[in-house]
């Protein structure tokens, strides 16, 4: 009887053990819910929009490879040096639809500046490290935007929207989230039993000792 007890109190705890989620693809979806930029005042005037959703499956250690997210651009028609060469920040922030949440981390940051070789002018954004999106019990996804440039031109002839570029960024899936194991029908009865064989234990000993 005391031999069965140890194999009751494992698969008690072996029940309530944290699993790893099945590895199947799993559907991501969202959209680019903003995009702070330098659209005023010193600094390479930047605006951005066309902000799209995205929706991809993907299984643990895949990367969806590029994906378009928005559309950047400059109206100045003149790259100045010092003031419009010098990078200004950028962020962009995410909103993730699927899978559920709760979803934290972020924003992804960057700089854009200007750059002009005399006859050239135009854009560029680049980005920080990529950023570690964490979701429902240590689900991570990363995403990682790719650097453009923008209105790239003979001086002064591409200035608006038209000469923009398209911002794409990679999003792999790096690690799934961990879910906590139901216990099954056949360990509920176990873990029955092995209580009820340790009550039955400790009343027999007290029965013993009281005998004595």
């Amino acid at each position: 009887m005391l031999k069965f007890l140890p194999a009751a109190a494992a698969a008690v705890t072996l029940s309530f053990t944290a699993a790893p989620a099945a590895e199947a693809a799993v559907t991501f979806s969202g959209n680019v819910a903003n995009v702070t930029a330098n659209n005023s005042g010193s600094g390479l005037e930047v605006q951005t929009g066309l902000y799209n959703s995205f929706n991809f499956d993907l299984d643990v250690g895949d990367n969806s490879g590029p994906i378009g997210l928005f559309t950047i651009w400059t109206n100045e028609t003149d790259v100045a040096w010092g003031e419009d060469t010098s990078p200004r920040n950028i962020a962009v922030q995410f909103n993730f639809l699927q899978p559920d949440g709760p979803w934290s981390g972020g924003p992804v940051e960057g700089e854009t500046f200007g750059f002009n070789f005399v006859i050239s002018q135009g854009g560029a954004v680049t980005w920080d490290a990529p950023e570690i999106f964490t979701f429902g019990n240590g689900g991570q996804l990363k995403v990682t935007l790719n650097p453009t440039s923008f209105n790239e031109g003979w001086f002064g002839t591409t200035p608006g929207k038209k000469y923009g570029a398209v911002v794409s960024g990679n999003f792999e899936y790096v690690q799934a989230p961990m879910q906590s194991a139901v216990p099954e029908p056949a360990t509920w009865a176990m873990m029955i039993t092995g209580f009820g064989l340790a009550g039955a234990t400790i009343r027999r000993r007290r029965n013993v000792l009281a005998a004595a």
